[in-house]
């Protein structure tokens, strides 16, 4: 290597390091709809990036300051990332198949949420769910409704008033289901659920609008798509969340399926400011990517719960029949 050019590639590496951390820091912590295009990647991708940028420089002048940066760099990747939390809880308590374990000599509810697409509409991806037992199941891209109703009749013996929904959004659950409703579009269906007698969770289902998936930053368009396509998700939530005061009366609330956006993405302020949680970021272990199923970079399902609901623990648990990891959590009610 020429001799002026090892100080230029090693200051160059060094500056772009140090300006893609702060650029990265920045974007991710306000996470403006205007930089969508570059907080749709998972955190952890530009964190590699800056650090192999550092390291390149480090090896190539063996400075003091891209060594640093290094360090700085993977500090950034374990504080920052999304994965980090439930990676460090992966020895904790997970569901596991058949009826949930007791928690404290309680019994817990269990709720899991599928987008059931591997093609389209797959009925097999229900075989995925039966082995949980769950309480409650929300359904994206549904089976047809007649295989929702068989699904319902073989996890609780009777399909009427057990299940709602198909095609787009659908409901199971073992209480009965009340005043279902779902929105024109349709991205979301909500519905009352007697969990026992006297006893109510108010859910939603919701598919949001697809993600935009264009990588071609050098591109003014990509930045326009990725942008309206945050809008148009944000505005899709803002109308479940509008549409009556469905979620703002005194029963427990869960709030859960695709939102096709990452976790710590700005529309999650919407559920945030209404007093929803994280389920997954309070009680998931282990890996909590859902998307794609085999190897798993992006969590777009999700499970949102309101103060009256307490998660215990939380998994996202690799499917056969879909292209999503399906997300299941035992929680508590009062």
């Amino acid at each position: 290597m020429p001799r002026i050019v090892r100080p230029l590639l090693t200051t160059g590496l060094t500056w772009a390091a140090l300006g893609l951390h702060l650029l990265v820091c920045a974007c991710y912590l306000r996470r403006w709809d205007k930089v969508a295009a570059i907080t749709v990647f998972p955190f952890w991708t530009w964190c590699f990036l800056g650090a192999l940028m550092a390291g390149v420089a480090w090896l190539t002048g063996r400075k003091r300051l891209p060594g640093v940066l290094v360090l700085l760099w993977i500090i950034t990747i374990i504080a920052g990332s999304d994965e980090t939390r439930p990676l460090l809880r992966a020895t904790a308590d997970k569901p596991e198949p058949g009826q949930p374990a007791p928690v404290d000599n309680k019994q817990p509810l269990r709720i899991v949420t599928l987008n059931c697409r591997a093609g389209m509409w797959n009925p097999n991806a229900l075989k995925d769910v039966e082995p949980w037992q769950p309480d409650v199941v929300f359904l994206q891209e549904a089976p047809v409704p007649l295989e929702l109703e068989n699904f319902a009749k073989r996890l609780y013996g009777s399909a009427k008033g057990h299940w709602e929904g198909g095609y787009h959004c659908g409901i199971v659950a073992r209480g009965r289901i009340f005043n279902p409703l779902t929105s024109h579009q349709p991205v979301f269906m909500i519905a009352a659920i007697e969990i026992r007698p006297g006893k109510f969770l108010d859910v939603a289902c919701v598919h949001l609008k697809e993600a935009e998936t264009t990588m071609r930053l050098w591109s003014l368009n990509a930045w326009k798509s990725h942008y309206y396509n945050r809008q148009t998700r944000r505005s899709e939530l803002s109308d479940l969340l509008q549409f009556q005061n469905f979620f703002k009366g005194p029963n427990p609330s869960i709030v859960g399926g695709d939102f096709n956006a990452p976790a710590g993405d700005a529309i999650f302020d919407l559920l945030t400011e209404r007093g929803f949680r994280d389920a997954f970021a309070e009680s998931g272990s282990g890996w909590p990517d859902t998307y794609p199923n085999n190897s798993p970079v992006l969590r777009i399902d999700h499970l949102w719960v309101n103060s009256q609901v307490t998660p215990v623990r939380t998994a996202a648990i690799t499917t056969r029949h879909s292209d999503h990891r399906m997300v299941v959590c035992d929680f508590f009610i009062p």
